[in-house]
């Protein structure tokens, strides 16, 4: 048997955030909410009722737009707060 993803459309799921890690070096955090925290060793970001921290080394946004951001840099931890 293959593995099977199962994808929900966003607007069935209103207030919920996707979260894509791309190895430990990317994380692509659709349905941000905005920033609360930003150095080079942390971004907390809100994500719907509640929010989601990337810990790392030299860690930057490289893109933030009206419903996504893209945090990159050394992640070596994730916290839902």
């Amino acid at each position: 048997m293959g593995m099977r993803m199962f994808e929900v459309p966003p607007e069935m799921t209103p207030g919920f955030s996707r979260i894509e890690l791309k190895s430990n070096r990317e994380a692509v955090v659709e349905n941000c909410g905005g920033v609360l925290e930003y150095s080079d060793e942390a971004v907390r970001v809100k994500t719907g009722k509640t929010a989601v921290r990337f810990t790392g080394r030299n860690l930057k946004i490289r893109s933030l737009t009206a419903d996504a951001l893209v945090v990159e840099g050394f992640l070596t931890g994730i916290e839902f707060l």
